[in-house]
C-alpha cells in the first residue's frame, strides 16, 4: 500500500512501549502490601509468570442473565508458579531516622 496523506489514529497502545525482548527471564514484585503490626506474619509476595492462553468452556451461573445456566467459551490464562524455599527471615527495627536491621545472615543456607 502506498503512503498516507494525512493524518491516521494509532495502531497499539503505548503503554506496551518499548516493544522489545525482556531483559530477565524472571519477573520482579513491583509492590508489597502494607504489614499489619496487630496480625500474624505471612508471606506478601508470591512469584507467577504468565506462561500462555487457552479457552475453556465453562456454564455461567449468573442468576437474571442472559447466559444464565448455558455454556459459554472463555478465554484464560495459565500462571506458572515455580516452587519457592524460605531462606532466611529479617527482622526491623523502627527508629526514628529509618527502619534498621538489628542482624542480617551474610550467606544463606541453599
Amino acid at each position: 500500500m502506498s503512503h498516507r496523506k494525512f493524518e491516521h489514529p494509532r495502531h497499539g497502545s503505548l503503554g506496551f512501549l518499548p516493544r522489545k525482548r525482556s531483559c530477565r527471564h524472571r519477573g520482579k514484585v513491583k509492590s508489597f502490601p502494607r504489614d499489619d503490626p496487630s496480625k500474624r506474619c505471612k508471606l506478601t509476595a508470591f512469584l507467577g509468570y504468565k506462561a500462555g492462553m487457552t479457552h475453556i468452556v465453562r456454564e455461567v451461573e449468573k442468576p437474571g442473565s442472559k447466559l444464565h445456566k448455558k455454556e459459554t467459551c472463555e478465554a484464560v490464562t495459565i500462571v506458572e508458579t515455580p516452587p519457592m524455599v524460605i531462606v532466611g527471615v529479617v527482622g526491623y527495627v523502627k527508629t526514628p531516622v529509618a527502619s534498621f536491621s538489628k542482624y542480617c545472615m551474610g550467606t544463606a543456607p541453599k
